[in-house]
């Protein structure tokens, strides 16, 4: 065990793509092969899946910083008491609304369960062993200037809506998928998905790991756009399992996966870099990329101007150049 904490502590990057992989691809192949994809089945497989980087990240920060430790645990569980609180009524509700669950009895009772991961990585931020405080504290505490985490927001959905809007100006075709809906539904709905994403599928429970855990890391090694575009990779990686396994068209499986996961990673990197080091704005990007973007049809406009704003990105922020050492969004060696 020594050796394996030891290897850990000298590898934290390489075990935690190891890890997280292992985790999550074991409970696909599980969910896939041996539960035949039930989806009832499904929802108690899907936190493994979805938490592992979140969790894989604060078992190896707990082993590379596991002292001293914070004397109280008290603010940990009055957080984790609040984070689920809001947590479970938002599950039970998606459940009720999305998933069309009729035992609301059974759903509140499953989904309550189910909050507690969100919770507990929320609650993370006043963690007593340092290193899981340290990486999960820009949760609940975010840095940087508050105009950064509305960019977060002219992006998503506001990329979208511009292109839509191009696109039909020159006569072509962009639909908002949720346009024939009132606008009280539509507007529900969206905020249903948006937090729903941000709590289970996208937010905190991938981005904590990919860019709240291994960027920084990387980057104390690494130009920034090597640095981003190894974890786009694994980030994009990552899913592959999940993508075959739900019958995705390979050829939108390889656009997805290796030119907008990139793409995407690019810009999230500037935002947590702008934040200096804040989980919170690429979690927020996360969430707003899968709540907004999906309901918006894909359009040459909005390709572009993605393309172009990863390029501006690039450019204003000179990628190519390593951040300096002290830099916040850099990993600091522990004394």
């Amino acid at each position: 065990m020594k050796k394996l904490t030891t290897w850990i502590k000298n590898h934290q990057v390489a075990a935690f793509f190891i890890f997280a992989y292992a985790l999550s691809w074991s409970a696909l192949l599980l969910y896939f092969s041996i539960l035949k994809g039930d989806p009832t089945l499904g929802v108690l497989v899907e936190p493994l899946v979805v938490f592992s980087p979140a969790l894989m990240a604060m078992l190896i920060s707990g082993i590379a910083e596991p002292f001293p430790k914070h004397e109280s645990g008290r603010p940990r569980w009055i957080a984790f008491i609040v984070s689920w609180l809001v947590s479970a009524p938002i599950l039970i509700l998606y459940a009720w609304k999305i998933y069309k669950v009729e035992d609301l009895a059974v759903a509140a009772i499953v989904f309550s369960m189910i909050a507690i991961f969100p919770a507990w990585v929320l609650s993370s931020a006043y963690a007593r062993i340092p290193g899981i405080r340290k990486l999960f504290s820009t949760l609940l505490k975010p840095r940087g200037p508050l105009l950064w985490y509305l960019v977060v927001f002219l992006i998503f959905p506001g990329i979208p809506l511009l292109a839509m809007g191009i696109t039909r100006l020159f006569g072509g075709e962009a639909q908002f998928y949720l346009a024939d809906m009132a606008f009280r539904d539509a507007v529900f709905l969206l905020l249903l998905e948006f937090t729903h994403v941000f709590l289970m599928t996208g937010g905190i429970n991938e981005e904590s790991g990919w860019r709240g855990f291994a960027l920084p890391r990387l980057q104390s090694r690494y130009p920034v756009i090597v640095a981003a575009l190894i974890v786009g990779f694994f980030w994009a990686l990552w899913h592959l399992p999940l993508d075959i396994g739900t019958g995705v068209p390979v050829a939108w499986i390889l656009e997805n996966r290796l030119v907008w996961n990139l793409v995407f990673a690019i810009l999230m990197t500037w935002l947590y870099n702008r934040t200096n080091g804040s989980i919170l704005a690429p979690a927020l990007f996360h969430s707003a990329m899968n709540a907004f973007g999906n309901q918006f049809s894909i359009t040459t406009a909005g390709n572009v101007i993605f393309i172009g704003l990863a390029i501006f990105a690039i450019a204003s922020d000179r990628m190519w150049q390593k951040l300096p050492s002290d830099h916040p969004a850099v990993y600091q060696t522990p004394l």
